[in-house]
């Protein structure tokens, strides 16, 4: 969704874009601030370790009187925040959202209509948000789409941070480095986007067996496990596709990361495992 400065109590959480940036607007207030959030732990087992992250998006729009090259850079949010589902009835300012309903999120307001607004209108670095860029881009026109916040150590720890406490995700905010400057406003497409959608590039090492032995006619292994996370253990007696994937035992969630041990008694020539995230 996108924070709108001359628009402070819209939201535009249902559009197909998401700007940031400032507009060709003579006077403040025309400032703009995209707010993006993954949860990539629908897509990575949880105790997996990140090497590597890009995002990419697509600029689908520029101001309309031409267009000032800047740097956006993407900052890791502290607080929550709500998408919100608003798009704007005007095509002629699809960037304007509409009025926002409770609990989505404003120029003004994490959550509209409560007492959660943001430190100060728009965000403020190290209360809402770190100040430090996690990665950034210098964005040109459309010609040079799709762009490309290539991976930094920030980008990674923020995304390891979110894999080990998802709780802790409220995604990242994208802001011009140049906001003093008129005609940086970009539109960039949203998921709404269907084929344009920004998209995270991860590399990961995912959560490994470790300790394999045999003892007493038991072959054990060992795992890591993060905290409020299920496990389900799997076997078969070959990698043949002829051959399914049963189920050896399930690991309830626990309260805190620890290592679990797996025991299963020896009756076949040969046994493969994997571990899945139920």
């Amino acid at each position: 969704t996108t924070l709108i400065e001359t628009a402070p109590d819209n939201n535009l959480g249902g559009a197909s874009i998401v700007n940031a940036g400032t507009t060709q607007t003579p006077l403040p207030p025309n400032r703009n601030r995209g707010l993006f959030r993954f949860d990539p732990t629908n897509e990575i087992p949880r105790t997996s370790r990140i090497i590597r992250v890009d995002l990419v998006v697509e600029v689908t729009g520029l101001p309309s009187a031409g267009f000032a090259e800047s740097s956006f850079g993407l900052h890791r949010i502290l607080k929550p925040w709500g998408e919100g589902d608003k798009a704007s009835p005007d095509p002629l300012h699809p960037g304007l959202g509409a009025r926002a309903t409770a609990g989505e999120a404003t120029w003004n307001h994490r959550f509209a209509f409560t007492t959660n607004t943001w430190t100060i209108p728009g965000g403020a670095a190290t209360n809402d948000y770190v100040p430090e860029i996690s990665a950034e881009t210098i964005v040109y026109g459309l010609g040079d789409s799709p762009y490309r916040f290539f991976s930094t150590p920030r980008l990674v720890a923020d995304l390891q941070a979110w894999m080990d406490d998802p709780a802790t995700n409220f995604g990242w905010m994208l802001i011009c480095r140049s906001e003093e400057v008129n005609f940086t406003a970009r539109r960039f497409a949203s998921r709404e986007d269907a084929g344009r959608e920004p998209y995270l590039e991860i590399e990961y090492v995912p959560p490994k067996i470790d300790l394999p032995a045999i003892a007493n006619g038991q072959f054990k292994f060992s795992f890591a496990v993060q905290s409020n996370q299920t496990y389900a253990v799997e076997f078969r007696p070959s990698l043949s596709p002829l051959n399914n994937w049963s189920a050896l035992t399930n690991f309830a969630a626990q309260p805190a990361s620890t290592n679990l041990v797996v025991s299963d008694p020896i009756t076949d020539g040969q046994r493969f495992y994997r571990l899945r995230l139920p």
